[in-house]
């Protein structure tokens, strides 16, 4: 048996071992979950159907010739989302890869195994694809079906959304793959303050390229379909993987056999060929790369992290112990993780660029209608933002003292003093993006006094609410075995967070969504009958957010007070 067979068979064994351990889990959680998963699949499936369906039609209206113009805006919608999941998945695959080869508990052990790092890489490579890459299958699942419903496509259509699927996901992990072994093999000849000035100027290239790329200002002084192919020409470079996968997908969605046969061809060769080269680098680069980061020198380090941590200390000095020595200890964890932080970069470049184009608004948004439907989404948007914070960083808090975890039941403090910190630190650390964010977005908006205070609030009590849900369910279900952060989350209390984060944001700017859109289509008899509504909603999303802060809390601590470690 070959070393890559060995390793596979290890983790199929340890994926079926995990799969039986959910009989052990809560009946409650696994059902909630599995309920959630589906009713999201079927919501997104119904939802994109409709999206789809509206597109059609209003290429219709617009061309004033059939579904013709409306086929043609599908496809270019599918180009431009290809090509910014390929992107993304890119960027994924750097900080996965990362963990994986370089920061995993089982690299010690497989570099002496009698393997070449050729067959490491592989091995390794194949569980990064993986990781990266489920949350696209649930995702992308629903979005493919609902666009061969709507546009009535060939079966050929749903076959090549599978077969395209393995070379598209392995093309851009080959990538990601290949980035983070020249980085591990650079950086640690690189001062931190360089990297991260680097860092800096990347984020700012691709905003400023996003930026005039997606500016909606050229639909307003240009008919909309000209306007739109044009803001989306370069997504049809032949020269781009999520070209020839958007090409050969569209052709099977036309029963077109042989221009999907040659796309897929092409996207799996090519596919083939960045892995292989990303093999033989790992072969020559890894171990120097590995060897440099296991035992750089960290003098040069030391000085800048000491200068920029020693000031959380002072800034911290009202908060009482040992509340303030917590926090400074979870602050200096999360900056000496490079996995971590750089995502945390990585969020607020994308957030950037989503504050940039705010201002770049039709006129027709100056419409009372727009407004109210704009300012409904704005604070989606913001929630959603910090529903992402709380899930991808706060949920983990608990889980990451691992195993070292018996030590704080011998420290002076509760388990009710611990998981606090935690919540009141994940409070305070979101809001300040959160609400600056609500904020600026509605001065940038120019939202009318009403659509900004709403904002405003619903991100100020949904911060305790979503910062509850993270704590709680953290606590509630931990992984104390697990030092990777984001394979804490990919678990099934991590899921069940996310789920739960998600119904509850629904819940929240649905209520409002529906009040205000009631306001602006006048069904209300008198003014005061607004007012009085607006009222109940306020109410029943304030009892909401308590509910989700302290129900998950009092559950996750009584977890903790009759677990044994």
């Amino acid at each position: 048996m070959t070393p890559i067979r060995s390793i596979a068979w290890a983790k199929r064994r340890i994926a079926i071992h995990s799969i039986a351990s959910v009989r052990k889990e809560s009946k409650l959680k696994v059902g909630v979950i599995t309920f959630c998963a589906v009713a999201f699949w079927i919501g997104f499936f119904f939802l994109f159907r409709e999206g789809f369906q509206w597109l059609l039609d209003f290429g219709a209206s617009v061309g004033g010739a059939g579904r013709g113009i409306g086929n043609i805006i599908l496809a270019r919608m599918l180009g431009v989302l290809m090509l910014a999941v390929f992107v993304m998945l890119v960027f994924s695959n750097v900080l996965v890869a990362f963990s994986t080869l370089y920061r995993s508990r089982e690299v010690n052990y497989l570099l002496q195994a009698p393997m070449t790092f050729r067959a490491f890489f592989l091995s390794r490579f194949c569980e990064c694809v993986l990781f990266s890459s489920w949350a696209l299958a649930y995702l992308g699942s629903p979005l493919m079906l609902a666009y061969g419903v709507a546009t009535h496509a060939s079966p050929l259509f749903y076959a090549a959304s599978l077969l395209f699927f393995v070379p598209y996901i392995a093309f851009p992990a080959g990538i990601g793959a290949l980035i983070t072994l020249i980085l591990a093999r650079i950086f640690p000849r690189l001062r931190l303050r360089t990297m991260i000035l680097l860092a800096i100027c990347v984020i700012l290239l691709l905003f400023y390229y996003w930026h005039d790329w997606f500016s909606a200002q050229r639909l307003s002084e240009d008919t909309i379909l000209p306007a739109l192919l044009d803001m989306t020409a370069q997504t049809q470079s032949p020269f781009l993987p999520s070209y020839w996968a958007t090409r050969g997908i569209l052709a099977g969605a036309t029963g077109n056999y042989r221009e999907c046969l040659f796309n897929f061809l092409l996207l799996a060769s090519n596919a083939l060929m960045i892995v292989w080269i990303a093999a033989e680098a790992a072969q020559r680069i890894f171990y120097l790369g590995w060897s440099s980061l296991e035992g750089r020198e960290r003098s040069r380090m030391r000085l800048f992290s000491q200068h920029l941590l020693g000031l959380v200390d002072p800034i911290l000095r009202g908060v009482p112990n040992p509340y303030r020595v917590l926090i400074v200890k979870d602050v200096k964890l999360f900056w000496r993780d490079p996995v971590q932080w750089s995502q945390f970069v990585i969020f607020f470049g994308i957030m950037a660029v989503y504050i940039a184009n705010l201002r770049n608004a039709s006129g027709h948004y100056q419409q009372e209608f727009w407004r109210s439907w704009i300012a409904c989404l704005n604070i989606g948007a913001c929630t959603l933002i910090l529903a992402t914070l709380t899930s991808r960083f706060v949920f983990p808090l608990v889980s990451l003292e691992g195993r070292r975890f018996w030590v704080l039941g011998l420290a002076p403090l509760s388990f009710r003093q611990l998981v606090w910190q935690k919540f009141w630190l994940s409070v305070a650390t979101t809001s300040f993006f959160t609400v600056g964010l609500s904020m600026l977005s509605g001065f940038m908006l120019q939202l009318e006094p009403i659509y900004f205070t709403l904002s405003v609030y619903s991100v100020i009590i949904t911060n305790f609410g979503l910062s509850g849900l993270a704590v709680g369910l953290g606590t509630l279900y931990p992984n104390f075995q697990e030092d990777n952060p984001a394979r804490i989350v990919s678990g099934m209390g991590g899921t069940l967070n996310f789920l739960l984060s998600v119904v509850y944001i629904t819940l929240v700017v649905g209520a409002q969504t529906f009040i205000l859109q009631w306001r602006v289509l006048g069904l209300y008899s008198q003014e005061w009958v607004f007012y009085v509504a607006l009222a109940v909603v306020l109410t029943f999303i304030t009892v909401l957010s308590i509910v989700s802060t302290f129900v998950p809390m009092a559950l996750g601590m009584r977890n903790l007070n009759h677990a044994e470690f």
